[in-house]
């Protein structure tokens, strides 16, 4: 594929000071990432691939001004992914923050452009993004965490799964997650038969999964992603455990790294599968010839916003982050699946949600055919209404 005028400059998340500016550009991407983490496989590169196909589709340019795309890790880092926005801000003149698929550095990341002219479409998934720390001009691509966990446990509750325990991961955004997930299992009427929380240094969970079958849950709840989620999935199938299994965060590629075979009686709930439909199989045919896998739910979301956005500088005529912004709020946003979101005042976006079973291996297809899509969750019933929203930009 031909990528049009534009450029792909990667920086280093420790050494970027030291290195000279990119050519003149007029429209400015940074892309601050998860290039070597735990994340990485599911973002990183395959993120940037993404957003590289949506400035292909302008041809690398808009009114005559060219497009750059610059990348970064933020080694998972506030400190570092600060210290890269600001000179990005600074020097380069960066227009709009892309992925930024950390909470913590997204909030630091948000306290530096509040008051400038940058847009940001951040990963991050903290409910307070979208309250008492939301910006004018950011959006959050992810479902904050009381989203995701009523779209993860609601759907199961209503199936029987009424008693859940929770695996969390040590640190703030697991503990977040439990806390909103334990809620969202009340308010739906369930009941939590029991929490845990790992350090990140953890990799034996078999106290954990045995104290949940003795305790009756039906469903396990992973508040963590990644190595520890898979490798309490190999342990739960290692002592029989019969709960389900339900993550917050399942990607393509954990189930790829780890088996499917290990990664069953698994459910949950997804915002993108690329083999949902025509539509998504197309995009995923497109992005593979530049990558060496199909799309996950974060590589389509980069694609999406970046395309977005520039549609609204094409529209607009204008880089203002705020006229931009409002005109991508004004507008619903086309999405992979043939659907549409909408970008609420608080920066959340409002999209439905799919719910999934890991599929049987003998059922699996081929490579990457791990998923079976078993129904929808609209955006509305999982959502925070806006009158409970404590961002001071949302009228009242």
């Amino acid at each position: 594929m031909a990528f049009g005028n534009f450029r792909s400059i990667l920086f280093s998340g420790v050494a970027l000071a030291a290195l000279a500016s990119p050519a003149a550009a007029d429209i400015k991407i940074g892309l601050l990432t998860d290039l070597s983490g735990a994340t990485s496989a599911l973002t990183g590169k395959a993120s940037q691939r993404a957003a590289e196909m949506a400035i292909a589709d302008f041809g690398g340019e808009i009114n005559g001004e060219k497009i750059t795309l610059m990348v970064a890790d933020h080694l998972a880092k506030p400190d570092v992914g600060l210290g890269i926005a600001r000179e990005w801000v600074d020097r380069e003149n960066v227009n709009v923050f892309l992925s930024v698929d950390n909470s913590a550095v997204a909030l630091a990341v948000s306290d530096l452009i509040k008051d400038k002219d940058v847009a940001m479409f951040h990963g991050g998934s903290s409910s307070k993004l979208i309250n008492e720390n939301c910006g004018p001009n950011q959006v959050m691509m992810l479902l904050d965490t009381t989203a995701l966990s009523r779209a993860i446990t609601i759907p199961q509750i209503k199936a029987g799964s009424d008693k859940w325990y929770f695996i969390a991961v040590d640190y703030a955004l697991g503990q977040d997650l439990m806390a909103k997930g334990s809620a969202a299992v009340k308010n739906a009427g369930g009941e939590v038969v029991g929490t845990a929380l790992h350090s990140p240094q953890a990799t034996d969970f078999s106290a954990f999964l045995l104290e949940a079958q003795s305790k009756g849950a039906k469903t396990i709840g992973l508040a963590t992603f990644g190595t520890w989620q898979n490798a309490i999935a190999k342990q739960a199938q290692e002592f029989g455990v019969t709960a389900k299994l339900s993550p917050y965060y399942l990607g393509d590629t954990d189930i790829h790294s780890t088996g499917l075979e290990t990664l069953q009686n698994i459910s949950g709930a997804i915002q993108f599968y690329w083999d949902m439909n025509d539509k998504t199989r197309a995009f995923s045919t497109k992005f593979q010839e530049g990558y060496n896998r199909p799309p996950t739910f974060t590589n389509a979301y980069a694609y999406e916003f970046t395309h977005h956005y520039l549609t609204g500088v094409k529209a607009t005529g204008s880089k203002d982050a705020k006229t931009v912004v409002q005109w991508m709020r004004d507008n619903p946003m086309p999405l992979i699946n043939g659907d549409t979101a909408t970008i609420r005042e608080d920066g959340y976006t409002l999209r439905d949600v799919y719910t999934y079973q890991t599929k049987k291996p003998a059922d699996s297809k081929g490579e990457w055919d791990y998923l079976e899509i078993t129904g929808k969750v609209a955006a509305a019933d999982i959502a925070t209404p806006l009158s409970d929203s404590t961002c001071p930009l949302v009228k009242k």
